[in-house]
């Protein structure tokens, strides 16, 4: 090495200095390695990722053609700084010495030679780089040469050197990193097996670690371990005590038989669609990732793997360990699925749901920990039966026993810690803190809760196993969890019996219906029977019973806003002798009310101004007819506010749906509450039908209201919006079937321009001359022009009598001539005479039989 220039003799004195450490070499020479402990406590990582095995093996698709290259000496290819010379100093019995090269023993050696390696080869194709191993690939011998080639040109202009002796060039099978190499697929190395055949039988726990150690290096070779290893795995329980039995020496042999009898893997090509079987037993997990080979139209493996479960994941219902199943088998083969579409199968048919459609914030705090690992991976999810699944089956049902590596690990505890730190921010309890102590303390003294939260913590036993009154729990046990001491189902508190009747007076309040009540307590609470409660609330109600609508309200569907305060309604209402102004947003069905001191159109253009102040200039206003809405004042305003005044059709206030609905609902909400405000408050804050409240959907942010709720529900968010609009449009669709459906309607044709109709409020008849938007016409009529919806409008013949123009008049009198026997004699120029009559009249006798009195008899 002084020779070679590799190290130089240090004479003066030095900070560092470090003792050696001899290692025989395979070939029978010495390597000299040094102590850097504690120099490696002072030296900068590198943090670079180190490719893994299995992450080099899968760039491996379509080799056939291989050759293997090995960088002369390593490390020593790199030189050392001046300043870092002398930190590398170690004593020997011949002096101290210092390395000129970067020397074995520094913790961030490899990081910088690997990535000094892949700088240098970065760009070329056909080259894998592991440290100072170095494979050359191509599907032909001629593409091969060319790449060999490539990278000889590239080691040369740089000056790399390589160690002739260990390079292998054009073979189609070769050993690399562990493995055997083959256009067939990938194996293991002979000398492993052969090191399994000559296993002997361990004498304490150490040698059992040891054997399922080896294991753990070839299972990914073996989908079938047999169930003889449970024998072997009860020996490193702490409690058991070491003795080898024949029932285990036969589990050892049936073991070594079966790994040296491993499958070919498939060589991983990320262009051929990729599967992933995953499933779980009571104690083990399985996992198989496969490929499809288009040349034999077979699905081939890649990889398989199985663990046993920890003791507390042991304890997870069924349910919980198949997701845990399927979460661990993506991130143990996430090198070959990160950054690919691919496709699980599951014997567990709910993980489609759970782990595939469902939204996170309705799963259980378990699954919903697995699912927040899974958004990585771009996945789909389905239902295979249990006998089509026979990979992974059989491998949770014999696992490895030790197969939770570093990565598992980091990422189980870094999801805790999120989830922990969630939770946190997710319950600071209630918007009202005592409130939820509480219903918590009351939770933990009722008997029935009180068993719920001891099962949740110890694992729900079967259902035949518990009492009838736990037996409505056990359907939604997957979906109880306790946060911090609290029960709550999803994101919804468990109420206690002794709490419920006041929670339902509390989801009632503003007397909402049983829809609103029902979509309240979606948001926060819930018991069993929860709903069937709140039917019979509001059914035996008798303020809503008083003032319940007789008649269904007409509908008459409008298109949905592209956002907040673009279209409003507007209308005024008579409560309890005053006049207020309503103000309503088509987007939100937020409502504002204002008391009117009077009812001109100044008077209602100040309130508009100050409506206008908080929540912004709409582009479209919607009204009545009415006077305030009509003047020139109001016109005026307007213009200057820059907005688009649309009226309704008059006799039709269905034009202005929303407003009027609005109007019934407020009026409803005053008649029955006590304290208007709190009422306005309830329906401000309850969820339509979209699943978001007015508030939510005009301010960003729920109201804080009686109902208690968690905290981070009240934390400003924005709808997602496409969500909101395709349900508002299935709101619509399915609100115009069943009034269709209920009201029996049939498509009324478009009228044409010049057509008599018939005015069925006005009971005159007119002439289309005019077709507006949303199906409202403007009618002529003797009296002047008015304007119609075309509901009450009913196509006709022209009238018997004229009133239009006197030419209409010649042809209704050719009618009359063909009559004339029949009518008086009346001229045309007489028709309108009130002296003449218009009819012939006719007089009614009767046929009854009449006595006379006797006094008017003549008697003879």
């Amino acid at each position: 090495m002084l020779k070679d220039g590799v190290i130089s003799k240090v004479d003066e004195p030095i900070d560092w200095c470090f003792p050696i450490v001899p290692i025989d070499k395979a070939d029978g020479r010495i390597r000299l390695c040094v102590d850097f402990t504690m120099l490696n406590k002072n030296v900068l990582v590198e943090n670079y990722l180190l490719p893994t095995v299995d992450s080099t093996l899968g760039q491996l698709s379509g080799a056939k053609y291989m050759s293997k290259l090995d960088a002369n000496s390593g490390f020593f290819q790199i030189r050392l700084s001046e300043s870092s010379r002398h930190l590398t100093t170690f004593m020997t019995p011949f002096g101290r010495f210092c390395f000129h090269r970067l020397p074995f023993g520094i913790n961030s050696a490899p990081e910088y030679f690997q990535k000094r390696m892949s700088q240098l080869l970065d760009g070329l194709n056909g080259v894998l780089c592991h440290m100072d191993d170095i494979l050359v690939f191509g599907s032909t011998l001629k593409e091969h040469d060319e790449r060999l080639k490539s990278i000889l040109k590239r080691l040369e202009s740089s000056g790399l050197t390589l160690n002739l002796n260990k390079c292998l060039f054009a073979q189609t099978r070769m050993k690399f990193l562990g493995h055997i190499i083959s256009q067939s697929g990938i194996s293991p190395d002979p000398d492993k097996l052969k090191a399994i055949k000559e296993l002997q039988p361990p004498n304490d726990v150490h040698g059992v670690r040891r054997i399922l150690g080896v294991v753990h290096q070839l299972g990914k070779f073996t989908p079938n371990l047999t169930t003889l290893t449970q024998p072997l795995r009860e020996l490193l329980s702490s409690a058991a005590d070491f003795n080898w039995t024949d029932e285990r020496q036969k589990c050892f042999d049936s073991l070594k038989e079966e790994l040296c009898s491993s499958h070919v893997l498939k060589l991983y090509n990320p262009n051929h669609k990729t599967k992933v079987n995953a499933d779980a037993s009571k104690f083990e997990l399985g996992a198989a990732i496969l490929k499809f080979d288009p040349i034999s139209c077979y699905w081939k493996p890649v990889s398989f793997a199985s663990r046993t479960m920890t003791s507390a994941e042991c304890n997870y219902p069924q349910i919980d360990k198949e997701a845990l199943g399927v979460t661990w088998a993506c991130e143990k083969f996430s090198e070959y699925l990160v950054g690919i579409k691919f496709h699980i199968e599951t014997d567990h048919k709910p993980l489609v749901s759970l782990l595939g459609t469902k939204c996170v914030n309705e799963l259980p705090a378990r699954i919903q920990r697995f699912r927040l690992r899974l958004f990585r991976y771009k996945y789909t999810i389905s239902h295979v039966p249990g006998k089509d699944l026979i990979l992974a089956d059989a491998l949770s049902r014999a696992p490895l026993s030790n197969c939770l590596d570093k990565t598992d690990l980091e990422l189980s505890k870094d999801c805790e810690a999120m989830i922990c730190s969630v939770r946190q921010n997710f319950v600071k309890i209630f918007s009202n803190e005592s409130r939820l102590l509480e219903i918590q303390k009351v939770q933990h003294n009722d008997p029935i809760l009180s068993k719920v939260i001891t099962y949740g913590k110890r694992g729900w036993p079967e259902k035949s196993n518990i009492i009838s009154s736990l037996k409505i729990f056990h359907p939604v046990r997957h979906e109880l969890t306790l946060i911090d001491n609290l029960l709550v189902r999803n994101a919804r508190i468990v109420i206690p019996e002794s709490l419920r009747s006041e929670m339902l007076q509390k989801l009632h309040q503003g007397h909402l219906g049983i829809q609103k009540c029902r979509e309240r307590a979606l948001q926060s609470v819930w018991w069993p029977g929860l709903s069937s409660h709140i039917l019979d609330l509001v059914q035996n109600c008798t303020q809503c019973a008083e003032f319940r609508a007789k008649h269904s309200e007409p509908l008459i569907p409008t298109n949905f806003p592209e956002r907040p305060w673009k279209v409003i309604g507007s209308d005024l209402f008579y409560f309890k002798g005053k006049t207020y102004l309503l103000v309503v947003d088509y987007f939100s069905r937020y409502v504002e009310i204002a008391a009117l001191k009077s009812l001109t159109s100044s008077e209602v253009i100040l309130h508009f101004k100050s409506i206008f102040a908080r929540h912004g200039l709409p582009e479209i206003l919607r009204s009545d007819n009415g006077p305030q809405y009509k003047s020139y004042e109001f016109k005026t305003f307007a213009k200057d506010f820059q907005f688009t005044h649309i009226t309704s059709s008059p006799i039709h206030p269905q034009s202005n749906g929303a407003a009027e609905i609005a109007v019934k609902t407020v009026k409803l909400l005053l008649k029955k509450s006590h304290d208007p405000y709190k009422a306005l408050l309830a329906y401000r804050s309850t969820p339509l039908s979209n699943g978001y409240s007015p508030s939510e959907l005009l301010f960003r942010r729920k109201l804080r209201n009686f109902v208690p709720c968690l905290t981070s529900k009240l934390q400003p968010h924005w709808p997602f919006l496409n969500n909101v609009r395709e349900r508002e449009e299935q709101y619509r669709k399915r609100s115009k079937k069943n009034f269709d459906r209920r009201h029996n309607v049939s498509e009324k044709s478009v009228l044409k321009l010049n057509e008599n109709v018939y005015i069925s409020d006005l009971k005159r008849h007119g002439i289309v001359k005019e077709i507006l938007p949303n199906r409202s016409y403007l009618i002529e009529t003797v009296h002047g022009i008015v304007r119609r919806n075309r509901i009450n409008l009913v196509p006709c013949k022209p009238p018997r009598n004229p009133i239009y123009t006197y030419a209409d008049l010649d042809c209704y009198n050719d009618n009359i001539t063909d009559v004339k026997h029949n009518m008086p004699n009346i001229s045309v120029s007489d028709f309108h005479n009130p002296t003449i009559p218009k009819s012939p009249i006719l007089v009614r006798r009767s046929n009854r039989l009449r006595k006379h009195p006797k006094r008017l008899i003549t008697e003879i």
